[in-house]
């Protein structure tokens, strides 16, 4: 007589590591067994192995420790009075994680499939993505905490454990308005009692230079922030109030390419001003010249106050998420599907239209996914944040410092196009008359301004309806 085919605890949860979730059905037919051995056999377990879902959606996942980290985190949010409020649940498991919400699933959730009614994710939940480290301030970070965290050098060969063991150790200060972990919230709520130092308004002219060289020296003055020019994250105190502001700077004033990067700040200041001015961008770039360099001043438009912060999030992480790797060129096209499924408001998508044309209009040659970004609010429809990082790059020194001429050839519009281009295009104007006339602006460079506003003109003459 056959001897009955038995299933071990050791047998099963293997299975559950290799395939991720699996269903009672899914583990006795693999096994040979009836499923009411694998319910016996998994109540053993103990906190091990977790049902996910109920009744026919029931499967069973076998929790994974990440690192000396644990299994499970809270999710904070940090509203604009900077009041701590608990978000969600994230749980790590072979095959996945779990959003275990801490009230109803935020409306993007089914529409962007970041997770389903059980709050399984199959990938790293797209929100916490941009709070691995990027560009410039990212890789100085990563720099210095890759020894002690035993992370790769370059973040952005990081895992989902990586980001998850570098969250734990530096989260407490990063864009947007989520902390992830007991301790790097208690650490923020630390910083509102005893605050990190901040610059004086007018104390900005000694204490800039400092900050720019610690920054250089990759002793970074401020958390994570996406974008390759060199920059500082401080705090700004003017009288009774302090404001958190982004701080770009050029090189040495006295180089080719220093004397460019300053060109070029000067020439964002005045892109983000017309932006103010059409209700794109947030008000209060300042240009400082001090230490021998430039310095751009732009306002955080994710923190509120000394303490509050607002939450974001780029079009690359949610176009990553809704539509995955690929299928996207541009911002308008990256945008597009979102409006069709209701995720983007109608005017915010013809914003970003009247964004990107503008952008090409002013040989904006950077306009890639991370350098738009959404609102991260629970509700629908996403509506767009502030413009940032929109100035001229075309015309930006070669990564050896070397000036190149650039020829600028901005295309005109299709049909479909041509009533938001046309909008863009007179933004743009008003921005080339503005950086050609500004005595700041090298003699080289204005006169690039001057015959790129006359191409504008011609474009705008020809193609407006």
């Amino acid at each position: 007589m056959p001897r009955r085919p038995i299933i071990t605890l050791p047998a099963l949860t293997l299975r559950l590591q290799v395939q991720g979730p699996q269903t009672a059905a899914e583990l006795a037919a693999a096994a040979g067994v009836h499923r009411s051995q694998v319910s016996r056999t998994l109540a053993d377990t103990a906190d091990a192995v977790v049902q996910i879902g109920a009744a026919r959606r029931a499967r069973y996942a076998l929790r994974r420790r990440v690192r000396n980290i644990g299994d499970r985190w809270p999710v904070f949010r940090i509203d604009e009075a900077g009041r701590a409020h608990e978000w969600a649940r994230l749980e790590a498991f072979h095959g996945g994680f779990r959003m275990e919400w801490a009230g109803a699933a935020p409306a993007w959730c089914a529409l962007l499939e970041v997770a389903d009614v059980d709050g399984w994710v199959e990938g790293f939940p797209f929100f916490l993505g941009d709070l691995r480290p990027q560009g410039f301030l990212g890789r100085a970070i990563a720099r210095r905490v890759t020894e002690t965290l035993r992370l790769p050098a370059d973040p952005t060969n990081w895992g989902d454990d990586d980001t998850l063991v570098f969250l734990q150790s530096e989260g407490d200060d990063l864009p947007g308005d989520l902390v992830v972990g007991d301790v790097p919230l208690r650490r923020t709520l630390a910083r509102q009692v005893a605050p990190p130092d901040s610059v004086a308004e007018s104390d900005r002219a000694v204490r800039y230079p400092e900050l720019a060289a610690q920054s250089m020296q990759a002793g970074v003055p401020g958390s994570s922030a996406g974008g390759e020019h060199p920059k500082f994250l401080t705090h700004v105190r003017v009288a009774e109030d302090t404001r958190a502001v982004l701080v770009k700077f050029s090189q040495p004033l006295d180089t080719p390419a220093g004397r460019r990067w300053a060109d070029l700040l000067v020439a964002e200041a005045h892109a983000l001003d017309v932006l103010v001015n059409a209700g794109e961008a947030q008000a209060g770039a300042q240009v400082l010249d001090a230490g021998g360099r430039r310095f751009l001043e732009v306002r955080r438009f994710d923190r509120a106050g000394a303490h509050g912060r607002r939450g974001v999030v780029s079009l690359a992480a949610v176009h990553g998420a809704f539509v995955g790797s690929g299928g996207a060129n541009t911002w308008v096209q990256a945008a597009e599907p979102f409006a069709v499924a209701g995720l983007l408001a109608p005017e915010a998508l013809t914003s970003v239209r009247r964004r990107q044309a503008f952008g090409e209009l002013i040989g904006n040659s950077d306009m890639h996914f991370g350098n738009l970004a959404f609102w991260l609010r629970d509700e629908l429809p996403l509506h767009l944040a502030p413009v940032y990082d929109m100035l001229p790059m075309l015309w930006a020194p070669a990564a050896g410092g070397e000036i190149v001429p650039r020829t600028f050839a901005p295309l005109p519009p299709t049909p479909a196009q041509a009533a938001d281009w046309s909008v863009a295009a007179g933004w743009a104007e008003v921005f080339w008359q503005r950086v050609a006339a500004d005595d700041r602006v090298s003699p080289e460079f204005a006169a690039i301004a001057r015959e790129s506003g006359a191409t504008v003109a011609r474009l705008r003459g020809r193609f407006s309806p």
